[in-house]
């Protein structure tokens, strides 16, 4: 009986120094499903007031401000207030977890801001490139007209040359 007891043992501890590998390995895979990174909150927190003292945002709550301010689907967007809020986050909490992102998302709304008001220049520039072609036409009939203008006074003062010419003729004819 004491050398089957003895079998068994030897025998469950090899069995458990197989599998014990597999054990530790399927440990830390499951640690690792559980561990994941932070996910930005869906709506800012409210600071609450509590008698004399005022709750101070935390970096999560400061981040949800920003993300709030840059809007949805339903709401406009407010890249100052937006930019201001990381800008804060950055600031008064330099370690956040949030710190990443929120560096991410100010390039982000600065190159946004730097395209929206090239969108505008580029409009403006077009509307004034529209006003010059208009001018521009009027003026290239204004100087057809001129041309023409200037034609007929030709005309008319070889004319009146004409005539003076035979006016003078006529007195030495009379003479």
């Amino acid at each position: 009986m004491r050398r089957h007891y003895r079998e068994v043992t030897i025998l469950s501890r090899k069995t458990w120094k197989n599998y014990r590998k597999y054990i530790i390995y399927m440990v830390f895979v499951l640690l690792g499903a559980c561990a994941s990174l932070p996910t930005p909150p869906d709506k800012p927190t409210p600071v609450f007031e509590q008698g004399w003292f005022k709750k101070s945002p935390s970096d999560a709550d400061i981040f949800s401000k920003g993300m709030f301010y840059l809007g949805d689907r339903e709401k406009a967007v407010d890249y100052v207030k937006a930019r201001g809020a990381f800008d804060e986050l950055l600031k008064k909490y330099p370690r956040s977890k949030w710190r990443g992102l929120s560096e991410i998302l100010i390039r982000l709304i600065d190159v946004t801001q730097l395209s929206e008001k090239a969108k505008e220049e580029n409009a403006k520039l077009r509307k004034e490139n529209e006003q010059i072609k208009k001018d521009n036409k009027q003026l290239l009939e204004e100087m057809a007209k001129l041309v023409q203008e200037n034609e007929q006074l030709k005309k008319d003062i070889e004319l009146l040359k004409s005539l003076e010419v035979q006016l003078e003729k006529r007195e030495k004819m009379l003479r």
